[in-house]
């Protein structure tokens, strides 16, 4: 076999660094890999040539934009002032390319304008997500619906979730909706249950990191275990912060092998709440003498094997 190049209409210069993506690339990527070299001379000031582009390969600037993305997120380009989100439409796995839908502008015009509950929905999308959507954005709350069969009010709890705690990005929102469904939480329901529970064992993490001054640096695996245990049994935090001033009393410091040994052994003789180690504190006091009472006596007698497995627990 035999080939001739035929030079007749110039020659594109590639860069031979493209070669080690083409299998992940799709066949816009690759058009557009192609297509931009014959406006190489306009790379310094290419937005207005993107238009040109679009209507040599019968595809939307979007779709120009997104593929640039690709190849400037692999290096093989270098693009300054490319809108982050089609960076994001960049990171999308290869086995998510082929699931996530590519409607084109006019094709979403038209299904909207037959279907008006995805109106609706798309409209709602935009409010929650605070801007006005463009091709890629629609095609991936499209494909949160089809793919995962979620259900409109999902789609936009999910969103709500993830602009709250600032992780809006369509890559976080995909990996968070692959977790979920993985995990089973697949109906407004669930999720409705799942983020109250996160919900509530973040605010009781937020106060325990306060009381034992943590800030926030990470958990020690020690610490990680007790908080996770109160978090999970779902301890009072009051009783938490009561059993703390104990610990401080006690020791001088804060210490949390010691307060979940004083909670350990309250809960064990039917102490739940601050409320029953005040009463607890209070009939010990009515037995004694207000001379000879000291609320160290009372500690000392309910703590007696906390301190003793704290000291053990201490010389490993």
């Amino acid at each position: 076999m035999k080939i001739e190049v035929k030079y007749t209409g110039g020659i594109l210069n590639l860069p031979s660094s493209a070669l080690s993506f083409i299998k992940e690339a799709d066949e816009t990527e690759l058009k557009v890999l192609l297509g931009i070299f014959n406006y190489a001379h306009a790379f310094n000031q290419f937005d207005s040539y993107i238009p040109m582009l679009a209507k040599d390969l019968e595809i939307e600037g979007s779709e120009i934009n997104r593929a640039l993305a690709f190849w400037a997120k692999n290096g093989v380009l270098s693009v300054e002032g490319l809108d982050s989100a089609y960076f994001e439409a960049a990171s999308i796995s290869s086995s998510e390319k082929n699931s996530m839908p590519s409607y084109t502008g006019e094709q979403i015009n038209a299904f909207i304008s037959e279907n008006k509950d995805i109106e609706s929905l798309f409209n709602s999308c935009q409010s929650v997500m605070g801007k006005s959507f463009n091709t890629h954005d629609y095609n991936s709350i499209i494909y949160l619906r089809s793919f995962y069969r979620f259900s409109d009010e999902y789609i936009l709890m999910l969103l709500a979730h993830c602009v709250e705690i600032e992780k809006a990005s369509w890559a976080y929102i995909r990996k968070t909706a692959k977790g979920l469904y993985d995990e089973g939480i697949d109906t407004y329901e669930k999720l409705e249950k799942h983020f109250a529970q996160r919900r509530n064992k973040r605010s009781l993490e937020y106060k325990i990191r306060k009381l034992f001054g943590i800030g926030e640096r990470e958990f020690t695996k020690r610490e990680k275990d007790i908080f996770e245990a109160w978090i999970n049994q779902k301890i009072n935090f009051e009783l938490i912060k009561k059993a703390y001033e104990v610990t401080v009393d006690n020791t001088g410091k804060p210490s949390s092998s010691y307060t979940a040994k004083i909670i350990e052994n309250w809960l064990s003789t039917g102490i739940k709440t601050a409320e029953d180690a005040e009463n607890a504190l209070v009939a010990y006091k009515n037995r004694l003498s207000m001379s000879s009472f000291d609320t160290d006596d009372f500690f000392e007698a309910a703590l007696k094997r906390s301190r003793e497995e704290f000291k053990k627990g201490s010389k490993k």
